[in-house]
This record gives structure tokens, C-alpha cells and sequence, in this order.
């Protein structure tokens, strides 16, 4: 779909005004089978796009961690909670715990996570596009559509179904 995440920005900075704007007017548009639209919007751009090529979320996010996650992959690591925490966490202005530094410590350098089978759920449900609650999650895909290729295919057909009426492509 995109041959490079420089592609794709320069893609998504064409269309982020019009689709961010698209997000916000949502809930006032009242769009029959909203969730199952963007459900199956999901699944398309799923079979369009690697995540792996991109890894754009791990390069430039951070996900957010439950104490539990934290326990669960410092033991997976080899260290002490307090170790992990010293060396790889922090708390953000909301004191959410997040990591120190982007690019993610556990991406490596084939856009690969080291951890993947344990990683945080905020890593594995990103970019939440397969979530039913499309409304209430609508400032999640306004960030995320300038960020993630997925996000951005879902919101761009979604646009283009509910504004231009292309229900098929």
C-alpha cells in the first residue's frame, strides 16, 4: 500500500487536516453500522499493510504500562522491578508510566519486538481500530491517523464511504 513510512507521511500530511476534521464530526453524523464499517475497515487494511515494515508507533510512542505489566516483563528480563523502572521508566505528566526514550528499548533493528509475546496490551491492541467503541475512541485515532498506516487507511476509507459515498474499492 504505502512503499515507505516516508510515503505515507507525506500521504497523511496532504489529508490530515480534512481527516481530522472527519473524526471530530463523527458522532453528529450518526453513521448506520458504524462499528461494523470500521471493523471491517480494520481487517482491510490489515491485509494491506505490515505492521512490521513500519513499526512507526514503536519509533515515536510509548505505551503506557499497568504495574502489572511491569512486574511481569522486568522478571521476563532478568531484573528487579526497581532496576527496569531506574533504567527504562518513567511517569508522564497524567503519571501514567511510560517509557524514558523513543524509539522503544524492545524494538529491534528489523522493526521487531524482543518481547512480543509478553508486550504491554497497550502495544497489543495499537492502533485500537479494532475496538467497537469507534466514538469512544475517536481522540485515540485522531492521534494516531498522523502516525499509524492503519489508523490512517481505516479513517481515509471511512471518509471516503461516509462523505463521497465509495462503499467498495
Amino acid at each position: 500500500m504505502y512503499q515507505s513510512l516516508q510515503a505515507f507521511q507525506k500521504e497523511m500530511k496532504k489529508n490530515k487536516k480534512e481527516l481530522r476534521a472527519f473524526l471530530k464530526s463523527l458522532p453528529r453524523r450518526r453513521v448506520k453500522g458504524l462499528s461494523s464499517k470500521f471493523y471491517r475497515l480494520h481487517k482491510e487494511a490489515y491485509s494491506k499493510i505490515d505492521c512490521g515494515q513500519c513499526a512507526n508507533c514503536c519509533k515515536v510512542m510509548t505505551p503506557t504500562y499497568t504495574k502489572s505489566e511491569v512486574k511481569r516483563i522486568s522478571a521476563h528480563v532478568g531484573m528487579t522491578e526497581k532496576e527496569y523502572w531506574k533504567k527504562y521508566l518513567k511517569k508522564d505528566k497524567q503519571g501514567d508510566i511510560v517509557n524514558r526514550v523513543q524509539p522503544c528499548h524492545f524494538l529491534d533493528k528489523n522493526n521487531r519486538c524482543t518481547i512480543y509475546a509478553i508486550r504491554p496490551i497497550d502495544c497489543s491492541e495499537f492502533p485500537h481500530t479494532q475496538k467497537r467503541d469507534v466514538l469512544h475512541q475517536k481522540e485515540i485515532h485522531m492521534q494516531n491517523v498522523e502516525l499509524c498506516p492503519i489508523t490512517y487507511h481505516v479513517v481515509q476509507r471511512l471518509n471516503e464511504i461516509v462523505m463521497k459515498g465509495k462503499e467498495a474499492k
